[in-house]
């Protein structure tokens, strides 16, 4: 009863998304790998971009590494791309470019996890595996009056096992998608619009009106507070870079030399401005500043020069490449 009240909701007010214009596996993939941690509004643009530089999965596993992660630039949680890109490469060798339909093939793909092998199979084949998100947790979690803690694997096994007794028989696609969409649009955090909801008849928290006392999570740890200097250095029409990753962060995306301390390579000429960047697990507080090589040093292996013309063209992490955009329009910028 809940799959065909669900579904029939679904069909009538689904939103228009160009990944849903087929159930081409690679449009699904794609998708599901930039919504994580990801609004849907955000990375429309960058969804419609990649598909038009990367059409299709041979495409996307010959493309340069270079080229792939310019491409996602800005959104964020930078290792999907890195993974995309691989897992392009494994469908190619191992599949002849076509994408497995099978939930075990599916899941050994470079970057693909339970949620996203059940997503695509359901959605692209139609296959009765349930997919559980966050969304689809605080629905089913509210329908439920379930208290079981949503971060918990054993909870999002539990739910997939409801999920797959609820949408036998039906179609498995626009079940998953229903249900996405539903807690996307209609069960939403913090207060749901339970008027609009399909199947509120059936919601023990709408029926005990305690919706707001559902998911249960247990409280997540709180970001690390991280300083550091951030050195813009030119010389020559070149920009001083670095390649340094050894924080774990953003790898094969450019960064400008950021140090936890004054470092003994540079001379401070002007200190420009202090910048926030938030991560999930950290925050940095960036002090911008303008400075020059100190004579008589070697530079770190980690850094490099490139032409100033070529800075457009690279990748670079989100924090630096905003201080890029401010500093580097500046019509004196090849002075500083």
């Amino acid at each position: 009863m809940i799959a065909r009240e669900l579904i029939s909701w679904y069909r009538k007010n689904k939103r228009e998304l160009p990944f849903r214009l087929n159930k081409d596996p690679y449009s699904v993939w794609v998708s599901e790998i930039m919504a994580q941690q990801t609004r849907i509004e955000t990375m429309l643009p960058y969804y419609s971009r990649w598909m038009k530089q990367f059409p299709d999965i041979k495409t996307c596993a010959e493309a340069d590494e270079n080229d792939i992660l310019k491409a996602w630039e800005g959104l964020g949680y930078y290792r999907r791309a890195k993974m995309l890109w691989a897992g392009a490469k494994l469908v190619v060798a191992d599949y002849g470019g076509i994408f497995p339909s099978i939930y075990d093939d599916i899941i050994k793909i470079p970057g693909i996890g339970d949620y996203t092998a059940a997503a695509i199979s359901s959605i692209a084949f139609d296959q009765p595996v349930a997919a559980v998100d966050g969304n689809v947790l605080r629905v089913v979690s509210r329908l439920m009056m379930s208290e079981r803690d949503v971060s918990k694997d054993v909870t999002k096994k539990y739910v997939a096992q409801i999920l797959e007794e609820w949408m036998a028989g039906s179609d498995p696609s626009d079940f998953t998608q229903g249900l996405m969409e539903l807690g996307a649009l209609v069960c939403k955090v913090p207060t749901p619009e339970c008027e609009k909801c399909p199947i509120s008849k059936y919601c023990l928290s709408f029926a005990n009106n305690n919706q707001s006392s559902f998911p249960v999570k247990s409280a997540s740890k709180k970001p690390v507070q991280e300083s550091y200097i951030v050195h813009i250095v030119i010389e020559k029409g070149y920009l001083l870079v670095s390649k340094d990753w050894s924080d774990g962060l953003m790898e094969g995306y450019l960064r400008l030399p950021q140090v936890d301390a004054d470092s003994q390579h540079f001379d401070i000429i002007e200190a420009l401005s202090i910048h926030k960047h938030v991560f999930s697990h950290k925050i940095w507080s960036l002090s911008v500043v303008k400075s020059s090589i100190r004579k008589g040093v070697e530079l770190s292996s980690f850094w490099k020069w490139i032409p100033l013309e070529e800075v457009d063209k690279q990748p670079w992490i989100s924090a630096h490449r905003k201080i890029l955009q401010r500093y580097l329009k500046k019509s004196d910028f090849t002075s500083l």
